[in-house]
């Protein structure tokens, strides 16, 4: 497949999560192909314990990674980063980097 004939853009979804815990989300983001992601913050922190991830989704809506991160700012740019490789790569690109498995 030569540069021109390289297929970008999939179904992967991104999710930027505020909470005490992995997996306990406020905060949450949608990325869909062709870049026409957004991240919207709810809320307030829930104190200092306040843990900020990210999760990553199949096109079938698992999640198949999730990035721990230090605070907001962290996450957010994080995510804005996925969104964006969610609309160039390909699919098999996106699973590349991200290391995430075929089946996954």
């Amino acid at each position: 497949m030569s540069a021109q004939e390289v297929e970008a853009g999939n179904r992967f979804s991104v999710e930027v999560r505020e909470g005490q815990g992995m997996g306990q989300g406020v905060g949450q983001g949608i990325g869909q192909g062709m870049g026409q992601g957004m991240g919207q913050g709810i809320g307030q922190g829930i104190g200092q314990g306040t843990v900020w991830s990210v999760a990553i989704f199949d096109p079938e809506g698992r999640e198949i990674a999730l990035r721990a991160c230090r605070d907001e700012t962290e996450a957010r740019t994080f995510a804005s980063t996925v969104r964006q490789h969610i609309a160039w790569l390909s699919e098999a690109r996106f699973r590349e980097i991200y290391r995430l498995a075929e089946g996954a």
